[in-house]
């Protein structure tokens, strides 16, 4: 399955927890709150290039040199997973079953040749000659809001908090007692196509003057 993302400019921030309530209290009163979940997401790099544990804002914003993976479930429930390949704006994705999954965490790969995915064959080389190993965990709130007549969202992830544990990945409750005490942080997103309308930057300007721009994306034409 692929995705290319409708919108070609990607714009992250950091935000304080004041100006998120700000920022949610007017999109939830003048926009349309498309879904709100939980996710649980699990990166895979080399081991040569593995992120410090500090640097959870890179994983979820920084484009990679390389193709990245990771693994995802929703709302606390790991019964099918989502393999997610991601090349700059470009994400492709495939199932996973949850005893797939185990499977994965416990070192055994064969079953990714069985499945004749070509996403999941790609992982599986990926695994044997890039030597990628599960990196960090994180667990985080997700909300996507939009707005009438405007090819624009906001993403605001909240409670970001990480974990080196990566067997207790498919076990919600571990991986909060693994997280605990963390003070989450939170991010935004800004997607859009041709350009932030002026009511759309003063609402950011209103409601998050705090914000700290982490990294911006253009999205390739394909």
């Amino acid at each position: 399955m692929t995705n290319n993302r409708p919108y070609l400019h990607r714009l992250h921030y950091q935000i304080t927890s004041e100006d998120c309530t700000a920022l949610r209290d007017c999109l939830s009163t003048r926009g349309e709150a498309l879904y709100a979940r939980s996710v649980h997401t699990m990166f895979f790099n080399s081991y040569r290039d593995r992120v410090p544990v500090n640097n959870v804002d890179g994983l979820l914003t920084a484009g990679h040199a390389n193709p990245q993976f990771s693994l995802h479930y929703y709302d606390g429930d790991p019964t099918y997973v989502i393999l997610e390949r991601r090349e700059d704006e470009l994400r492709t994705s495939a199932m996973v079953a949850e005893a797939e999954c185990r499977a994965l965490l416990l070192g055994e790969t064969d079953w990714l040749m069985d499945r004749h995915d070509p996403l999941l064959q790609e992982f599986h080389e990926s695994l044997t000659e890039r030597m990628l190993l599960p990196q960090m965990l994180l667990t985080y709130r997700q909300e996507v809001y939009t707005a009438a007549g405007l090819n624009l969202c906001v993403t605001l992830n909240t409670d970001i908090r990480a974990s080196l544990q990566h067997m207790d990945f498919l076990d919600p409750q571990l991986l909060e007692r693994d997280t605990e005490g963390q003070n989450g942080k939170i991010l935004m997103e800004v997607s859009y196509s041709d350009h932030i309308p002026d009511s759309v930057l003063c609402l950011l300007e209103e409601t998050a003057p705090r914000r700290r721009l982490l990294h911006s994306a253009k999205a390739e034409r394909r």
